[in-house]
């Protein structure tokens, strides 16, 4: 993704006249249907539709035909009648977030994905961005703006929002293009309405309960334990979570499906990437507690490789007990069935540094077995070298 595209696409924003058109009734957002020609929102779209030429040609997006199938499936089933006007894309970048344009334009990042836990989870963040499209949330706060100055804060404001558009321009301007800044009600309305679709297909409402539960814990790991949301311009997540948990008592009884086993196929092959997306945010206490609540309730085939990664977060993150604690978890990765072979070089560095020199050595070599060609290889067959040469 390059820069350009964040500045054809601002530019393109502020040629459309804001403060005369605030006051234009909004279009019956029907099935099908566009904005007319002239409007404010048909220049809005033009805009949109300019973006996402670009985004197509990123190399950021996911394009797995398994796995862009199976979302798309997903959106669907929650859009229902307004499947045909989407379009679903999936964005690496490590953070939770997705993201609707009103030209149809769905933006799924690769860690809301590596976050929820099954597909009655999914469906309620995708019914979530369809409830803003379907309600025109995003042409509403756009004609709110008063001027340009007002419209420029609002896209730089949502721009930094998630935290990944310090690094580059998809970032800002996936958040710019869905104006994450929108309101209480406008947010409460999008969660009614993808909480709505997700019932009505038969998902667990449940899910919605413990996804907001999840994402709160993980806001509470930032510094000085104040929460700091992920989406700082949206109602706070406990507001969030306290109104899911009203709705799902409101309705009583309720279906229980939440697909588990298709989800997971689904992310499986792209698991051990992600979390490497994951640690290289470097915002390792929330990385430890997102990836031990994978853990707790994994597939086996995935505890190994979890396990290696939770030990990874520890001995990046390199506090007081870290050490400790990372070797702890690598001894049980290779304890389990299929451990990634990172694993078997990374419990023989820390049986090294515990002065377990033989258990290291056997470690290391059964690494060198495993890895091939390894690009450090070198390095390892260097220490492996030390620890024979002072064997007692």
């Amino acid at each position: 993704m390059t820069a350009r595209w964040c500045i054809a696409f601002l530019l393109a924003l502020l040629l459309v006249p804001i403060a005369r058109a605030s006051d234009a009734p909004l279009r019956v957002a029907t099935p099908g249907s566009r904005p007319a020609p002239g409007s404010d929102e048909a220049a809005l779209w033009y805009a949109m539709d300019n973006a996402e030429r670009e985004l197509q040609l990123s190399p950021q997006l996911v394009r797995d035909a398994a796995l862009n199938t199976y979302v798309r499936g997903v959106a669907c089933k929650v859009a229902a009648d307004y499947c045909a006007d989407m379009r679903v894309y999936i964005v690496e970048q490590p953070w939770f977030n997705a993201m609707m344009a009103p030209n149809g334009m769905l933006i799924v990042w690769t860690g809301a994905l590596l976050r929820a836990r099954n597909e009655a989870e999914l469906a309620f963040v995708i019914g979530h961005e369809v409830g803003h499209y379907r309600a025109q949330h995003v042409i509403q706060q756009w004609r709110h703006s008063k001027s340009v100055s007002a419209w420029t804060s609002a896209f730089e404001v949502a721009g930094t929002g998630a935290g990944a558009a310090i690094a580059n321009p998809l970032g800002s301007l996936a958040s710019g293009a869905a104006l994450s800044s929108f309101s209480r009600e406008q947010e409460g309305e999008a969660d009614r309405l993808g909480f709505a679709a997700m019932v009505a297909h038969g998902y667990d409402p449940q899910a919605a309960v413990e996804l907001w539960a999840r994402i709160l814990r993980e806001e509470d790991t930032k510094a000085n334990g104040k929460s700091a949301s992920l989406f700082s311009s949206h109602p706070p997540t406990r507001e969030r979570l306290d109104a899911m948990r009203a709705a799902v008592a409101a309705l009583g009884a309720h279906a229980d499906e939440r697909d588990v086993a298709a989800y997971r196929a689904a992310i499986h092959p792209f698991l051990q990437h992600w979390l490497d997306a994951e640690l290289a945010r470097r915002q390792y206490a929330a990385s430890i507690l997102v990836i031990s609540e994978l853990l707790a309730d994994a597939a086996p085939e995935d505890k190994a490789l979890l396990s290696f990664y939770l030990g990874e977060a520890y001995r990046r993150r390199a506090n007081a007990g870290d050490r400790e604690e990372s070797a702890r978890w690598y001894a049980q990765a290779i304890a389990l069935p299929d451990p990634p072979v990172a694993a078997w070089r990374e419990h023989g560095m820390a049986l090294r540094d515990a002065g377990q020199r033989e258990a290291a050595a056997d470690a290391l070599h059964r690494y060198l077995e495993l890895a091939g060609d390894a690009p450090d290889r070198a390095f390892v067959e260097h220490d492996l070298a030390e620890l024979q040469e002072h064997a007692p």
